[in-house]
């Protein structure tokens, strides 16, 4: 696996991303390597920072993150989407996996599921 893994945070909640840095930090081989909480940040950052994992939330301020996944799949083929979100409906977890996203995790359970699911993520692209 590669080390470290470069993660880019995408939310339009600024307590939410720091939050979420702050998680991440703690993990000895994870890089948040950016943060944005709109679209056009968002591919700002992918192109400076070439992420492994990009952490999507679906509410992401001015579009969806279901119309942002085929972007990212396109701007960064070979990053891995994680959709990082409060919605915790079936539907929604279909619907993002059905536009792209390699992982679906609720933010209720992302002390218990993220670093596993991203762990598990890289590990299957090696």
């Amino acid at each position: 696996m590669k080390s470290p893994i470069h993660i880019l945070l995408v939310d339009d909640s600024p307590y939410f991303l720091a939050a979420a840095r702050d998680f991440l930090h703690l993990q000895a081989n994870f890089d948040v390597v950016g943060v944005a909480g709109e679209s056009q940040g968002m591919l700002a950052q992918i192109h400076k920072a070439m992420p492994d994992i990009i952490l999507l939330d679906l509410n992401v301020g001015d579009r969806s993150g279901l119309d942002l996944i085929p972007l990212i799949k396109q701007n960064a083929p070979g990053a891995k989407i994680i959709v990082l979100t409060i919605m915790e409906e079936e539907p929604y977890r279909a619907a993002a996996l059905q536009a792209g996203a390699d992982a679906f995790v609720r933010k209720t359970e992302m002390s218990r599921k993220l670093i596993s699911v991203i762990t598990e993520l890289m590990a299957s692209s090696l």
